[in-house]
């Protein structure tokens, strides 16, 4: 037993030491090195083709190293520079290769551990890294994927101007495909942006909801050579400017705003392009009784611009609008009806092309003076205020006004002004130049005078004044008179001319230029070569995007579930360290054909700008949601597609080309791996046509399983008619889906309309000739005059031409109105239109055979002429004048069939003194004086005073009917009886006719001055500033 035991435990130890020995021999081997990029910058700032061997303790270590770095299959002569550290406690070796770095390069290095802690290994310990050098997010093999992107710019800050920002947000799907060596990247989505900026009293704030934001890039062998950037939306602009206590509001809706940015080969190209409606409003408030108010419409408001490579190719804008002016100081009142108000310019290429500057207006004025019971009224009407200039060049100079003066004093006096002929005129040097004669004619007549000493006591005459403004005919030019004669007859005659010196100034337009501006930031991403795939303590420096360069570092690896499937990534944080400053994270895969490409990113910005080192903010968040290939299953994961509806999202579509619809089909894949969409459109007179989830040719969103494509019944085909779908994945496992759509008939089109005569009073008879167009033909047309109190009328065929007689019914109002036709073809599909199409039919139109242009409708109208209101006058009206003052009623008979809308009267002498406006309201309410309501009586309170002069005096009536029509001006006799003693006169300021017609040309210039401030600030009229050019 004794010996049976020693043997038993002599071979329990050989066992032991058997078991021993292994162990520590690996107590005593190394472990496997790590080998990482280290391609960071030198001291000159380039990086460097460098890369660090940790080791895993800090023993010393002998080692042979093979590194291989080939190009396009031919390998380099490759050097290597070694440096041995040790860095917290662990052995290190840094190289750096001799070679560079260029895309699609191929490396491998090899290190072999030959001698650990100063023993030589037995069988050396080998490891080996190979990699490609790729670019950052770019996989090497080809591959089609789905991202989800947001990001935000803020650039707002504050400066001694006031607040300026500018905020543009976007959220949306992206995918990005590659193909050899060329990757295609596209999103679309939407987003906002407003625009805000401030100088001094002055703001403009833009504000736009982007309801669509395109963006496709191409790179080609890692180098981007093109990139687009494209937004469509609408909004609201704001436009507030404080200038001299004039305070101008624009507040228009921006209907459409579109940007497109695009760089192709090294070009950067820039258009903008803004197309706007709104209000207008010019306010001032100059103290008390004086003020200017301006109130209009915009109707139009478009700007377009297109910037190349820092140069303005294009710049086109049009302003449109009417408006309604108001100007009152102390005791002055002008009111002026702006019916043109337009400005127009388009520069192509440095070189102005198209110019454009208009305004049309008339009104009326008026101002009071009195005192010691004694008064004076003066009143014009402003028929003509035209301006225009085409081409930079003036075409319309007029002026046409005429006035009354009433009360103590009675006269006319008017102003016309126009241009009289245009021809050739020497300056002051000799020189000839082409000019306008602008002849301007003023008179003041005094007929009557009762007492006061108005208008320098002047008495009964007239004056008479004559001026020819020989003015250069480009407007652009300053100091544009060269000539000027004068002739005045009266009590103060001369004439004369002269040459006004350093006149013309010659001045080119300038051209528009680039603005730099809020906004005009160029945010990219950074780009640069990485190691494919990347492992866990790879240091990069990504410096492929000017002054965009992020350091990067790689950290542990970890998976990224994505519906259902994972990724091995790599997770890594960055710094951005170039012009740029911020952070980045996130993770990138570092397995299978896809590996290098972004799983998920998050980038924070801050951008220098401007001189003053302001700095924009820029935070982007971007995901992976889906590989579409390669496929991430094998044939037998794979799940067949499903296809859940087939629709059109407009509902219908149109037959014979009269509308483009948009066909959606719900498909989805579990497995990501659907390769191709296809609907078979030969039911409607196509083929097998392709659908896309791509934002292309109708889809709205990338990456929502909805594949569409736009379709056109070009035919006659009508009725419920099945499609059918057919998905394909790339194990070629294939579903098809079918179902009906709705394809609606089209009604007839009129192709051509002609009334004789399309004029005329109510009970005129017209003759009717049209001509329309039906696939199906055409079974019936009517006119339909019903909703005027009319008949349906029937239309008669011959010889290819509708045609019939029509009367033009009594319950159709004055003006331009519209004809209603009612067309039904031989499929009894009814259509009821009011315009006819100037188009004709192509036989090789995408439309069809059937199909009609649309792009110009025009109207069926006819106009139906209404006269103005009836005034009659019963004869001379008289008064007694009182001992004291007192109120009297006036009386008018006014008619018309279409009722009074307005009816008012210039009182004139009759006038109450508080009272500033001279033009009263009249009524027929049944009350204020009026007798009987309705009756067509309208009835105005006159005040009669002890100072009131006796004699006839004249009140003035207008009336205007429903429809805008309005009688002219209509004097009344009114006669006061009774003499009365004399009129004492006024101790107020003095004036005189040279003044009164000052005045009246003042009123009207400060019109066109306020409302041009718009068009062309800082472009006064010479012939108001500087007319012989002195200054």
């Amino acid at each position: 037993m004794a010996k049976m035991s020693r043997g038993m435990w002599a071979v329990f130890f050989m066992l032991l030491s058997c078991m021993l020995m292994p162990i520590v021999t690996a107590d005593n081997s190394p472990s496997q090195p790590e080998i990482n990029t280290r391609w960071l910058p030198d001291q000159f700032g380039e990086n460097v083709n460098s890369y660090r061997i940790t080791f895993a303790d800090d023993k010393s270590y002998q080692v042979d190293l093979m590194v291989t770095h080939e190009r396009q299959g031919v390998s380099l002569d490759v050097e290597t520079f070694q440096s041995w550290d040790l860095i917290d406690n662990v052995r290190i070796l840094d190289l750096q290769l001799n070679t560079s770095l260029e895309w699609s390069d191929e490396i491998s290095i090899t290190v072999s551990i030959t001698n650990y802690d100063g023993q030589e290994l037995v069988e050396p310990l080998v490891t080996t890294r190979n990699f490609e050098v790729g670019t950052w997010n770019q996989p090497m093999d080809d591959h089609e994927i789905m991202l989800q992107t947001t990001w935000m710019l803020d650039q707002s800050y504050t400066n001694e101007e006031g607040e300026q920002g500018f905020y543009l947000d976007f959220a949306g799907q992206g995918w990005q495909e590659r193909t050899g060596d060329i990757v295609n990247s596209w999103e679309l989505g939407e987003g906002n942006i407003s625009f805000l900026e401030s100088t001094g009293n002055d703001s403009t704030n833009l504000s736009l909801v982007l309801n669509s934001i395109w963006k496709n890039e191409t790179i080609e062998s890692g180098i981007l050579n093109a990139q687009i950037f494209e937004a469509i939306g609408s909004g609201q602009l704001l436009s507030i400017t404080n200038e001299d206590n004039v305070t101008t509001t624009i507040l228009v809706d921006v209907v459409n705003a579109e940007l497109n940015r695009s760089l192709i080969n090294d070009i950067v190209s820039e258009r903008l392009k803004i197309d706007a409606n709104g209000e207008l409003n010019i306010s001032s408030d100059e103290g008390e009784d004086s003020s200017t108010n301006i109130d209009g419409e915009i109707g139009i408001f478009y700007l377009e611009t297109w910037d190349e490579n820092g140069v303005r190719k294009l710049y086109d804008q049009r302003f449109e609008a009417i408006a309604q002016m108001v100007i009152i100081d102390d005791g002055s009142r002008l009111d002026i009806d702006i019916e043109t108000l337009s400005s127009a310019e388009q520069w192509i290429d440095g070189v102005r092309t198209y110019q454009v500057e208009e305004l049309v207006g008339s009104g009326t004025f008026g101002f009071a003076e009195s005192d010691n019971e004694s008064s004076i009224m003066i009143n014009g009407t402003i028929y003509d205020f035209h301006t225009l200039t085409e081409q930079g060049i003036t075409i319309t100079d007029d002026i046409h006004i005429d006035g009354d003066i009433t009360g103590d004093v009675q006269g006319t006096f008017g102003v016309v002004r126009g241009i009289e002929l245009t021809g050739s005129q020497a300056n002051a040097t000799g020189t000839e130049f082409p000019v306008n004669v602008i002849h301007e004619e003023s008179w003041f007549n005094l007929t009557g005078v009762n007492g006061g000493n108005f208008f320098d006591g002047a008495g009964i005459g007239a004056t008479h004044n004559q001026t020819w403004d020989y003015q250069v005919i480009y407007s652009d030019w300053d100091n544009r008179t060269v000539r000027f004669v004068w002739e005045e007859t009266g009590a103060d005659s001369s004439s004369g001319e002269e040459y006004p010196e350093r006149s013309p100034i010659q001045k080119e337009a300038e051209a528009p230029e680039v603005d730099e501006a809020l906004g005009n930031l160029t945010v990219s991403r950074e780009t640069g070569l990485m190691p494919i795939p990347m492992i866990t303590g790879d240091e990069l420096r990504l410096a492929g995007q000017e002054g965009l360069f992020l350091t990067v570092t790689a950290g542990p690896n970890t998976n990224d579930p994505r519906d259902g499937h994972n990724f091995h990534v790599v997770s890594w944080t960055g710094q951005y360290n170039g012009e740029e400053t911020g952070t980045a994270y996130g993770s990138i895969i570092d397995e299978g054909p896809l590996k290098g490409l972004i799983s998920s990113v998050t980038r924070v910005l801050e951008i220098p700008f401007g001189e003053d080192g302001n700095i924009a903010n820029f935070t982007e968040s971007q995901l992976l949601t889906r590989v579409l290939s390669p496929a991430v299953v094998t044939a037998e994961e794979n799940s067949a597609p499903i296809i859940s509806d087939l629709y059109l999202f407009e509902g219908l579509v149109i037959s014979e080309g009269g509308s483009v619809a948009t066909l959606v089909a719900d498909v989805s894949d579990i497995d990501w791996n659907l390769e191709q969409v296809t609907v078979d459109l030969s039911p409607i007179g196509a083929g097998v046509v392709a659908m896309n989830d791509r934002g292309l040719d109708g889809d709205t969103t990338i990456g929502d399983d909805k594949y569409t494509t736009r379709i056109i019944v070009p035919g006659l085909e009508v009725g419920n008619i099945s499609l059918t779908v057919s998905a394909v994945d790339s194990f070629d496992v294939t579903t098809v889906f079918s179902k009906e759509i709705s394809v609606v008939n089209q009604a007839p089109r009129l192709t051509s309309v002609e009334i004789l005569p399309n004029q005329g009073p109510r009970g005129t008879t017209m003759a009717v000739n049209l001509v329309a167009y039906d696939g199906h033909g055409i079974a019936s047309v009517d006119i339909d005059l019903r909703d005027y109190g009319g008949e349906l009328v029937p239309m008669n065929y011959s010889g290819q031409v509708w045609s019939a007689m029509m009367v033009i019914p009594n319950g159709m109002s004055p003006g331009t109105q519209s004809l209603k036709v009612i067309t039904i073809d031989d499929l009894g599909k009814v259509g009821l239109t009011t315009t006819w199409l100037n188009g004709e039919r192509d036989l090789e139109s995408q439309y069809g055979p059937h199909f009609i242009p649309d792009d110009e409708k025009i109207p069926i109208e006819i106009f139906v002429e209404n006269s103005a209101p009836e005034i009659i006058a019963s004869g001379v009206v008289k008064y007694t004048r009182p001992d004291s003052a007192t109120t009297e009623i006036f009386e008018i008979e006014i008619t018309d069939q279409d009722g009074i809308s307005n009816a008012r009267v210039n009182l004139g002498v009759f006038l109450p003194i508080d009272q500033q406006n001279p033009w009263v309201q009249m009524n027929d309410n049944g009350i204020n004086g009026d007798r009987v309501p309705n009756d067509g009586i309208f009835t105005v309170q006159i005040s009669l005073r002890t100072s009131t002069p006796i004699g006839t005096h004249e009140i003035l009536v207008q009336a205007i009917d429903n429809f805008d029509v309005a009688t002219p001006v209509i004097p009344i006799s009114v006669t006061v009886e009774e003499e009365s003693g004399l009129v004492p006169s006024l101790d107020s300021e003095q004036l005189s006719a040279s003044v009164l017609v000052g005045i009246l040309i003042g009123f009207t210039l400060v019109a066109g001055i306020a409302v041009f401030v718009l068009m062309r600030r800082g472009k006064d009229k010479d012939y108001v500033n500087d007319r012989f050019g002195f200054e």
